[in-house]
C-alpha cells in the first residue's frame, strides 16, 4: 500500500470565488422579486475571471478656460442664435411680400322684396374675391374655378364616406366672369400679369338665405372658409386642381401646402371684408351669368321677356 497523502485544502481563491458565485445569484434573484425580471433573463453561466493588479486608465487632460474665452464663445452662440431668428423672420416676410397684402372682397346686391313685397325668392347671391389691398385686383393664384370644382368634388365623396364632410355653406357655390364695364357692354373684365399677360377676372358667386343680412352671413361663411383652409387635404386638393392651369414653378410654390397662398389668405381672413355695393346684377355680371342667377332665386324662366318689372330691375337696372 502506498504512502497515505495528506488531504490538500483548497486554495484561498476557490473559497473567494464560491462566495463571488454565491453573491452574483443572491443579487439576481433580489432583482427577479423586485422588477419582476423573468427567469429566462437571470439564467446563464456565473464565471469568474482572473484580474490584474495592474490596471490601466487613459490619461485625462484637463483645460481650463479663461474667463475671456469663455465670454466670447457666449457671445458668438448668443450672436449665431440671433442671426437664425433673423433669418426666419425675414423668410416669412418675404413669404408674405410675394403675394403682397390681401382682403376679401364681396359684391353685394339690392334686395328685390324692398321694391315689391310680392315677389318671393328663398335665397340670393353674393360675390366674393380674393384682392390686393392697393389696387383691389384680383390675386393670380386664386382660382376661382379651383375652389368650386374642389367643393363640390369634396361633397361628392363625402355621400359615401371617401372624405371628410364640408360645412353645407359651400353648396350650389359656382364661378362667374365679371363684367368689364359695369352696366356697360357685355365683355370680361382682363387684367395683365406681370409677364404681360391678359387674365381674366373670375370670382365665386355664394348663394345664401334670403332673409339673413349680408354682413353676418358673410362673416360666418370666411370663418368656415378659414377653418377649411387649414385642412392638408384641401391645399394638396387645390395645388393638384391649379396644375391643370399652369406648370408654372412659382405658382405651384406658392400654392404647395406650406406655400405663401395660404399664409395670405389666413391673413386676409383676419382682416376687414370689403363690401362692394350694386344697384343691380348688370354691374358685375354677364348677361348669361344673370339670367342664371334670376331662374334660381325666384324659380322663373331664363327668358327677360317673362319678367316682372321688379325682377328686371333687380337685375338690369333702370
Amino acid at each position: 500500500m502506498g504512502p497515505k497523502r495528506k488531504a490538500s485544502n483548497p486554495p484561498k481563491d476557490a473559497k473567494v470565488a464560491k462566495k463571488g458565485i454565491q453573491m452574483r445569484q443572491e443579487e439576481s434573484t433580489f432583482q427577479k422579486q423586485d422588477y419582476n425580471i423573468s427567469e429566462k433573463n437571470i439564467k446563464g453561466k456565473n464565471k469568474i475571471y482572473d484580474r490584474e493588479d495592474n490596471n490601466h486608465c487613459q490619461p485625462v487632460k484637463i483645460e481650463n478656460l479663461s474667463p475671456e474665452l469663455l465670454d466670447e464663445n457666449h457671445n458668438t452662440n448668443k450672436a449665431e442664435c440671433q442671426n437664425l431668428e433673423l433669418n426666419r423672420l425675414l423668410q416669412t416676410k418675404l413669404k408674405h411680400s410675394l403675394m403682397g397684402s390681401i382682403s376679401c372682397k364681396t359684391f353685394l346686391f339690392p334686395s328685390v322684396q324692398d321694391q315689391d313685397s310680392t315677389v318671393n325668392n328663398s335665397q340670393k347671391y353674393f360675390g366674393f374675391d380674393l384682392v390686393k389691398d392697393n389696387t383691389e385686383r384680383t390675386i393670380w393664384t386664386h382660382k376661382a374655378s379651383v375652389w368650386t370644382d374642389l367643393f363640390s368634388s369634396v361633397q361628392e365623396l363625402a355621400k359615401t364616406s371617401q372624405a371628410e364632410t364640408i360645412s353645407e355653406m359651400f353648396n350650389g357655390i359656382f364661378t362667374c366672369a365679371v363684367r368689364a364695364d359695369p352696366k356697360g357692354s357685355n365683355e370680361i373684365q382682363t387684367f395683365r400679369s406681370n409677364k404681360g399677360q391678359n387674365i381674366q377676372h373670375w370670382i365665386m358667386l355664394v348663394p345664401m338665405p334670403a332673409d339673413i343680412d349680408y354682413s353676418e352671413y358673410i362673416h360666418l361663411f370666411i370663418g368656415s372658409f378659414q377653418h377649411l383652409c387649414k385642412k392638408q387635404f384641401i391645399r394638396s386638393a387645390y395645388k393638384s386642381g391649379v396644375q391643370g392651369f399652369t406648370s408654372h414653378h412659382g405658382l405651384l410654390s406658392q400654392v404647395s401646402e406650406d406655400g405663401s397662398y395660404w399664409h395670405a389668405i389666413d391673413n386676409a381672413f383676419q382682416k376687414d371684408v370689403i363690401f362692394k355695393y350694386n344697384t343691380c346684377l348688370k354691374e358685375v355680371l354677364l348677361d348669361s351669368v344673370i339670367k342664371d342667377v334670376v331662374s334660381l332665386m325666384f324659380g322663373v324662366k331664363k327668358d327677360p321677356n317673362t319678367w316682372t318689372d321688379s325682377v328686371k330691375t333687380f337685375a338690369f337696372g333702370n
